[in-house]
């Protein structure tokens, strides 16, 4: 966290003189008679009193960063002035004229100066001074209360040292000490209270600060930024000329917020400025246990809808010029639609906006070439930075790195450390005399991959809430109205939209929903009850038809098709390429060669695919849903590709299976060859997409193909998946060879394989039992260990977690009276709420012991069962007892009795397993006695228990007296 200023150096920001300051600094030539603390007081009422009459004259007409420099040095003299003047007010045992520093203390401070944590060293510090963005006014007078605490108990700490306190007697000691350190800090808050609000009826900023300004909430486009910019730069003189880089960025706020296009004609595409709903953020400060890639940490934090209020303070803080805004969000959160607001809104004059897409400067150029080569991309000039930071005429440059996290990707450039140079960066130039604000944007999922400074603040844009969307669907309907009657269409009501969740909840996937609607109101007419798997088909398809009647005019509706299948087609093979590579984005030279691989330059009908080289440009990247990352190295172009929504990527992975499939699946059912019977089933592409990652993975691709696989043709796919399976290790289809997205051993690849095999299998018919899967293995729970025991040893552990969480394995005896398995899909959402080994769920703070339980359950072998039954036991028994005492003791034993029934009932297996180890431990002494004594004896240290030696000698009696005809002495069953 940034400090404050030093009393110090606040005076001198000030224009002031300060014999006080020197003094308690240790900085004054030769000695001066003994200086009270009432010294410092009368010297901070002063300044305090000046800031409060004259500060508004002082600070009109300066440029942003001296004008806040001003502005902090006042709020710091301010704090030590309410200190002293509620001392002088307390009522004390003692004159505080008395509370003098003696020659060798002043002699001490002119050596080394204040001890860290003494009365003089924290007054000087003054930390809780400093204005920060990301603290209320509220916050900021319980810190500076909370100073005020620390300054007290350091005050009485130097009131004990003087000879004042050798006065007093304990009585008047325990008085002063009591009224220094618990009424002062509050009477202190309470007058610093008092001189702010006297300084806010002069400084906006001031009112700003304390949430006392007049504001008109606007909740698009960032308009009340601007205002409330524009009201605490009051004075400040607006330049004749504007600087070339805003007349650049205020014309873009009137471009439309896609391209002609992409919208069909006739549309009208409203502005960037007119469809720019403020979003609502998260807001955190970098700190040693910060996770800023996580979902679950951003939880923690608090969301907030007031985004203006927030910049307003921000670009008027003294933080702003010493360590980077980190703006996090996922793809199509609006990251770079916000810089393009901004660029377009901080007022002429008190600041100059250098907007930098990082896309589009080189990768591995330092910051200051980035910035050049943004401002000449944006303006044609040639300026260095030194030059354009004397051309703004004292305005604060604002620079905004976009897209950090595409500089990242695109590149694989290993920049850690950029966010840390950038600090440095800004720290260099405001030692130069060029201060500058800067903000850098990046997706939330790469933020593991930065080194953050300490301190810095971070914000992330939140999705849209319902009142967002509907005020988005307000301005795109209005903006279409014309189009709208023309075409005899309805407007896109909010209801219909908010009722696709997460596609809505995302400007640029909220207009992909308006123009899907805009085409014949398609998404208005859906059917009630319309699956999500039947809405991605209907977008996509759509969209790729759109596509194809755009980029293939003329084309034979015959041929339009199968165009359109191969656009969805390209975008599946887009989609594995980052599955199959554990990621979500995918290289352009990683997607070409995929495309080559799986997909051969299709015939001329498809003209989409004519060029190899840059089938990924031209076809995966005309789609506005695929998000395209770029970045500028060694004078060439690296892109990367995303879509905009992870589930698109993923119903299109489930899409592509189940066309695999159906097409094996009619292979395989048509007339088989008489002389030659059927072949082996050609799996050359199956085995290519299936091989490199689990299904389970992605759960929205399980959820999808739950949806989709029903339609096939259960039956002889229940049996082309089973006969994979059994065919997988000697399988002798090598098409599709050249597709290795990954390095892979043939068994790691085979266990992948016949991992999504049996997924498959299990969600086509709702459930698979082994003795399906295994039809010819005549111990069926046998098979199914060793297949899944070969997953467990092969897969990753996060890969088979995913896989034993999502498909629990059911119990259930086979016609014979043999364990059959049933493998049935029950959702990772209920992994928690399923019936597992020992029939019970243990308690969520198990832990280790619970996972251990759950693969037991999963490999499903008997022994592991009866042992997890038995590890089972003991905790749930004591947890039955610990409740059965609790009952006595309450007095209820119906209640108590239940808990011992239940305990009972829960370790029956228990039971049976300590009576089968006593009755082979009786089986064995009866034939060796001695031996086996000793054994036990060896292992254990302990003698054989009774139940062994006195049961096995019952048993011998019995045998002995029993039935001629019969031999009892040997049980076979044992």
């Amino acid at each position: 966290m940034r400090k404050g200023i030093s009393y110090a150096d606040a005076v001198k920001l000030l224009g002031q003189e300060s014999t006080v300051a020197k003094i308690l600094t240790g900085t004054l030539a030769g000695a001066v008679p003994g200086l009270s603390l009432l010294d410092v007081k009368d010297e901070a009422v002063r300044l305090a009193g000046e800031a409060t009459g004259k500060l508004r004259d002082r600070v009109t007409g300066l440029n942003r960063y001296d004008r806040t420099a001003r502005l902090e040095a006042a709020q710091a003299v301010l704090v030590v002035a309410a200190f002293f003047e509620a001392l002088d007010e307390l009522p004390l045992p003692f004159d505080p004229k008395e509370l003098r520093l003696d020659r060798d203390e002043q002699a001490a401070l002119s050596g080394a100066g204040p001890q860290p944590g003494s009365f003089i060293h924290t007054l000087m510090t003054i930390e809780p001074a400093g204005l920060r963005a990301n603290q209320s006014y509220a916050v900021m007078l319980d810190s500076i209360t909370e100073y005020y605490r620390t300054l007290a108990a350091a005050l009485t700490g130097f009131v004990s040292g003087l000879a004042v306190r050798d006065r007093l007697d304990a009585t008047e000691w325990a008085r002063a000490k009591t009224a220094i350190e618990e009424e002062l800090p509050e009477a202190a808050r309470r007058k610093y209270e008092e001189l702010h609000r006297r300084l806010a009826q002069d400084v906006p900023e001031f009112a700003l600060w304390q949430d006392m300004i007049s504001r008109q909430r606007v909740e698009t486009g960032l308009a009340e930024l601007e205002a409330l910019l524009t009201e605490v730069a009051a004075n400040t003189r607006t330049p004749e000329h504007r600087h070339t880089l805003s007349l650049a960025h205020r014309a873009a706020l009137h471009r439309p917020i896609a391209q002609s296009g992409e919208v069909p004609s006739g549309m009208r595409m409203p502005t960037l400025v007119e469809a720019y709903v403020n979003p609502d953020f998260r807001l955190a400060e970098y700190g040693e246990r910060t996770d800023p890639s996580a979902e679950w940490w951003w939880a923690k934090a608090e969301q907030s809808d007031d985004i203006v209020g927030f910049l307003a303070r921000y670009f008027t803080s003294p933080e702003a010029t010493t360590m980077p805004l980190v703006v996090l969000g996922q793809p199509g959160a609006g990251k770079s639609v916000l810089t393009k607001i901004l660029a377009g809104r901080l007022p002429d004059g008190d600041f100059l906006p250098v907007r930098v897409p990082l896309r589009e400067v080189p990768a591995d150029g330092t910051i200051q070439e980035q910035i050049e080569s943004a401002v000449r991309n944006a303006t044609g000039e040639h300026l260095s930075w030194p030059e354009l930071a004397r051309s703004a005429g004292g305005a604060l440059p604002v620079v905004m790195l976009d897209g950090l996290d595409e500089l990242l990707q695109a590149t694989g450039v290993h920049r850690s450390d950029y966010l840390s140079q950038v600090a440095e960066f800004q720290r260099r130039e405001a030692e130069l005399g060029r201060p500058l604000v800067v903000l850098v944007t990046t997706r939330t999922a790469v933020a593991d991959r930065m080194r953050f400074p300490p301190g810095c603040l971070m914000i992330r844009l939140e999705p849209f809430k319902e009142e967002q969307v509907r005020r988005w669907l307000s301005v795109w309907n209005t903006a279409n109205q014309d189009y709208f009657t023309t075409q005899g269409l309805k407007p896109l009501p909010a209801e219909t939209a908010l009722a696709h969740g997460d596609l809505a909840s995302q400007p640029l996937l909220l207009l992909m929903l308006a123009l899907y609607d805009a085409d014949a109101n398609a998404l208005q007419r859906g059917e009630t009850g319309l699956s999500q798997a039947e809405l991605y088909e209907r977008l996509l398809t759509r969209f790729a038809r759109r596509e194809v009647r755009k980029h293939q005019p003329g084309l034979p509706d015959a041929q339009i098709d199968q165009a359109v299948e191969t656009e969805l087609r390209t975008l599946a093979v887009a989609a594995f390429a980052m599955f199959n590579r554990g990621r979500q984005w995918v290289s352009t030279d990683d997607l070409n060669s995929d495309l080559a691989a799986l997909l051969p330059t299709p015939t001329a009908q498809t003209a989409s695919f004519q060029a190899p080289l840059s089938r990924a440009d031209r076809v995966i990247g005309k789609f506005f849903f695929v998000h395209q990352a770029s970045a500028e190295r060694d004078g060439g172009k690296l892109q990367t590709y995303e879509f905009l929504h992870a589930t698109f990527g993923e119903y299109l992975i489930a899409r592509m299976v189940r066309d695999v499939l159906r097409s094996m699946v009619a292979r395989e059912t048509a007339p088989a060859d008489p002389f030659f019977g059927r072949p082996q089933p050609d799996d050359g592409l199956l085995y290519a997409l299936l091989s490199f990652a689990v299904l389970t993975e992605r759960q929205p691709i399980v959820k999808f193909l739950r949806d989709l696989l029903p339609a096939l043709d259960r039956e002889p796919t229940i049996d082309l998946l089973v006969r994979l399976l059994h065919t997988a290790e000697t399988r002798t289809d090598h098409s599709y060879a050249d597709y290795r997205p990954e390095k892979s051993t043939f068994v790691t690849r085979y266990a992948y394989y016949t991992a999504n095999l049996v997924i498959l299998a299990s969600l086509t018919t709702d459930g698979i039992a082994a003795s399906r899967l295994f039809p010819h293995d005549d111990y069926p729970a046998g098979a199914w260990y060793r297949l899944a025991s070969l997953w467990h040893s092969r897969l990753s552990g996060l890969t088979f977690d995913s896989l034993h969480r999502s498909f629990q394995v059911e119990r259930d005896l086979f016609d014979g009276g043999d364990p059959d398995p049933l493998i049935r899909y029950v959702g990772i959402e209920n992994y928690q709420n399923y019936q597992r080994v020992g029939g019970f769920t243990m308690r969520p703070d198990t832990g280790l012991g619970q996972q251990l339980l759950d693969a037991a359950h999963f490999l499903y072998h008997p022994l592991i069962d009866s042992l997890a039954r038995a590890a089972e036991g003991p905790m749930l028994t004591a947890d039955y007892l610990w409740e059965w005492k609790w009952h006595i003791e309450q007095g209820h034993l119906s209640s108590a009795a239940s808990s011992l029934a239940e305990a009972w009932r829960h370790t029956e297996e228990v039971r049976r397993t300590v009576e089968e180890i006593i009755r082979g431990l009786r089986r064995a002494y009866r034939s060796d006695p001695e031996g086996v004594a000793t054994v036990f004896r060896e292992v254990t240290g302990e003698e054989l228990p009774e139940e062994v030696t006195g049961g096995a000698a019952d048993e011998s009696a019995r045998s002995e007296g029993g039935d001629p005809g019969r031999n009892d002495a040997i049980d076979e069953r044992l």
